[in-house]
């Protein structure tokens, strides 16, 4: 069932952890991982020989991120079938596949029997303003080039860390951290100095996506979710966030 909006049939709500490790709920989702090294391979075969490695076990999902074109990812569900060692570790995979020799592989376990799936909500999500992202403005006092601090006239609740900041349309400088309704601090100091009532434009560099494992151990990334908004997947693991997301609440 797709709920976008909240009902009595969501018990609880957290703020989930964002980890490329880690759970939603703040628990490790591998529980064993370990590396090998193919030695031979036959083209788009199911038998794989590796340099031996007894910590290999059947069952363990194999990825390897640097095979190019075309890496292997949890996505693609490989897993290992028969594992045998000897002077070298033989593997049977599910399906075929083509592998050079001397390619590093990744195996792991994952507890998925132990996994909690959640429903996610999408607290904010900037609005577009052009092809850069959310955009907002404010009119700033003067600044010398060797401050990181900046001080606007006007309270601007949009401005968020990350955003780069715009001079006239010139890259001045990433917004590092909010410290004050009307003043923020760059990541380093002014690319140039600021005139008394510039008007200054910030915005996030990337639309604002968030990246996520479902409890069928699939990672699908999100573009643009729209503010008040649940995802329509069952969600274990939030691998990232970019462009401003912000706020997210996983429903149980």
């Amino acid at each position: 069932m797709i709920r976008n909006y909240y009902t009595e049939a969501f018990k609880s709500g957290i703020t989930p952890v964002v980890s490329a490790t880690q759970l939603v709920d703040g628990t490790v989702k591998i529980t064993e991982s370990t590396t090998s090294t193919s030695v031979t391979n036959a083209a788009t075969s199911v038998t794989l020989v590796l340099t031996l490695n007894t910590a290999i076990k059947r069952g363990m999902y194999i990825t390897a991120l640097t095979i190019a074109p075309s890496p292997i990812v949890i996505n693609d569900n490989l897993f290992v079938e028969q594992v045998v060692h000897a002077a070298n570790t033989t593997i049977t995979l599910n399906k075929p596949i083509q592998m050079d020799a001397g390619q590093q592989l990744t195996f792991f376990n994952v507890n998925q029997n132990s996994w909690k799936e959640y429903s996610l909500y999408i607290g904010i999500s900037p609005e577009q303003g052009n092809s850069f992202g959310s955009v907002t403005s404010a009119t700033a006092n003067a600044a010398a080039a060797t401050q990181k601090v900046v001080t606007y006239k006007v309270a601007n609740p949009y401005i968020q860390s990350g955003m780069n900041v715009y001079d006239d349309g010139v890259l001045i400088g990433v917004v590092d951290i909010i410290t004050t309704a009307n003043q923020f601090s760059l990541v380093d100091n002014l690319a140039a100095l600021i005139a008394n009532d510039s008007v200054l434009t910030f915005s996030f560099s990337v639309l604002p996506s968030v990246s996520v494992l479902t409890i069928d151990n699939q990672t699908i990334t999100f573009t643009n979710p729209a503010q008040g908004f649940v995802l329509p997947v069952s969600v274990v693991q939030v691998t990232a966030v970019a462009g401003g997301l912000t706020n997210l609440i996983a429903l149980d």
